[in-house]
């Protein structure tokens, strides 16, 4: 509190006048970045319906964020997930989640498959690209570019599997409706009609 204090050019007593604590600067910075990184999701769910290209730009979105400023990323990360903390004092996670879940259910909705994987799937994806990405700025070992694409990878096998792709949707009602013929009847007649022709 003393470093942000002096960098911001101000007494550590007007922080807490208007912070209260720690805690409450933090919830403030999350709220600001919250804000930011869910204009960014809207603007790239905006630009295309492709669904696996906005999985893609939305995990690239998140990743760049926390690479622009990793500083402020871990600071809020130390408030948002760090452990001993109920879910609901968790700003960045509550937030970012109810958007990632809100635009799931809307698009598995609109693809006919079922929605209800959309709120644990959505804080799932937060918590992977959290833990993936921090793993990332200490190692750096590949690029931003591949470490995104793996991300999306994974997730679009599971999202596509379960009907998010709309454009897999006619083709596995297709392959639904396709009924084999009763192996029994078929089994029996073969031999009948063999002998039919023997004689």
């Amino acid at each position: 509190m003393d470093e942000i204090a002096h960098e911001a050019g101000i007494t550590k007593p007007i922080i807490y006048a208007n912070f209260g604590d720690k805690a409450g600067l933090a919830d403030a910075l999350a709220a600001r970045f919250s804000a930011e990184l869910q204009a960014k999701f809207a603007a790239v769910w905006a630009e295309t319906d492709d669904q696996r290209e906005r999985v893609e730009r939305s995990i690239d979105a998140w990743v760049g964020f926390i690479e622009g400023d990793p500083h402020i990323y871990r600071f809020l990360s130390d408030g948002s997930f760090g452990a001993g903390q109920r879910l609901e004092d968790r700003r960045l996670v509550i937030e970012l989640g109810t958007t990632v879940a809100r635009a799931l259910g809307e698009a598995l909705r609109s693809a006919g498959a079922d929605s209800g994987p959309a709120e644990p799937w959505a804080f799932g994806i937060i918590g992977m690209v959290h833990v993936s990405t921090e793993w990332w700025l200490e190692r750096q070992t590949l690029s931003r570019k591949d470490m995104v694409q793996y991300l999306t990878n994974l997730l679009w096998t599971g999202m596509s599997g379960a009907g998010l792709d709309r454009r897999e949707q006619p083709a596995a009602r297709a392959a639904g409706s396709v009924r084999k013929p009763a192996t029994p009847a078929s089994s029996s007649a073969a031999p009948a009609a063999r002998r039919a022709r023997r004689r």
